[in-house]
């Protein structure tokens, strides 16, 4: 059995006022995270938020967006990965005494009509061709192949989204862990009917829960159940370790929810990533080896029963000092206990493997 994680980061400014600089809020702990890959001589995978930069240079904050071009180009030519990530609500924000103000719009399909900063299409189309154009410099072979939607954000308006990805180039989706459930002011996430497989193909036309045999691939985001201890743990840690939290603010979690939602989510899963600090590298193992039992033997998965495909979901503007210390940790760990079984590997590997590689 083969297993291929890929450590993926969603490389992003909070959304709302932001509590620090933009060099504290983004790019200080970016820097870090491709020094401890250097240090483990692992690859990371960055799904970084191009409208931020774009929306940025048009508000003539070179600022942010010539240490985020070096960022990016930093990053490739450590041989990690630079894929697709769009908060699209960036087309309509200005940003006024260090507050982000922005229309209340949030994920593409809220600009599924005519719209002055364009529709779906267009948007995809525009963050496609930005990030080609950045990265191809500073590594000839850069493809922009996989996508991680802003907030988890693939409905109401799936169809449009998946067509517009897969007509500019996006082969590769990264946004689902099956039987994740979220609601908030910005966020509306309903996984519990995906399938219970680590990676699959679906048709561009949807449904992404119909599996087929080519089209786009999911490669699903790890997670774990959260029962009733996980949640005690949960609340007690909150309080007994609030020194370790690392947070540059945001409102994408704005809005109360309903009772039945709340209780949803608090019994949905929890993913693997770095940057929840009442979660021990122990307690992310857990989730790494659920997720190798239940799928290990799984025969619709593309490849056979043999490989497995799953990815992480951290955000470097949460990640302080107890962040990547996990981080280390886990991933010293996954290589201690699955030895040469696990590869740590990236996004554009695995479109070689499971579409170049396929071809006749």
């Amino acid at each position: 059995m083969k297993i291929n994680l890929l450590l993926a980061f969603d490389h992003e400014l909070p959304l709302g006022g932001i509590s620090k600089t933009f060099e504290d809020a983004i790019f200080k702990p970016t820097d870090t995270l491709l020094d401890l890959a250097k240090q483990l001589n692992v690859p990371v995978n960055i799904f970084t938020d191009v409208l931020s930069a774009i929306r940025m240079k048009e508000l003539g904050h070179e600022d942010y967006y010539i240490p985020y071009i070096h960022q990016l180009e930093r990053a490739l030519h450590e041989k990690h990965d630079v894929q697709l990530h769009l908060h699209p609500h960036w087309l309509e924000t200005d940003y006024e005494n260090g507050v982000f103000v922005h229309s209340g719009k949030f994920s593409l399909a809220d600009y599924k009509d005519n719209h002055a900063v364009g529709r779906i299409d267009d948007i995809v189309s525009k963050g496609i061709d930005f990030l080609n154009t950045i990265c191809k410099p500073s590594d000839n072979n850069y493809k922009c192949i996989a996508y991680r939607a802003g907030g988890f954000n693939l409905a109401p308006e799936t169809r449009a989204i998946l067509n517009a990805l897969y007509k500019y180039g996006i082969r590769i989706e990264s946004s689902i862990n099956p039987g994740f459930y979220y609601k908030t002011r910005f966020v509306s996430v309903d996984y519990s009917s995906m399938p219970d497989l680590s990676h699959w193909y679906f048709s561009p036309d949807g449904p992404v829960d119909k599996i087929t045999d080519q089209g786009m691939m999911e490669i699903t985001i790890a997670g774990k159940p959260a029962g009733l201890i996980t949640n005690l743990n949960h609340v007690i840690r909150k309080k007994q370790f609030k020194s370790r939290r690392y947070s540059a603010g945001s409102a994408i979690h704005e809005g109360k929810m309903s009772p039945v939602d709340k209780l949803r989510f608090v019994f949905s899963n929890r993913l693997l990533g770095f940057d929840v600090y009442t979660l021990s590298s122990d307690n992310l193992m857990d989730i790494l080896k659920y997720n190798i039992g239940k799928y290990q033997n799984r025969e619709a998965l593309p490849g056979g029963r043999e490989e497995i495909v799953l990815s992480t979901l951290s955000h470097p503007k949460n990640m302080g000092r107890y962040g990547f210390l996990i981080m280390k940790e886990f991933i010293e760990k996954a290589r201690l206990y699955y030895k040469d079984k696990i590869t740590f590997t990236t996004y554009q590997a695995m479109y070689k493997h499971f579409f170049e590689d396929k071809q006749p």
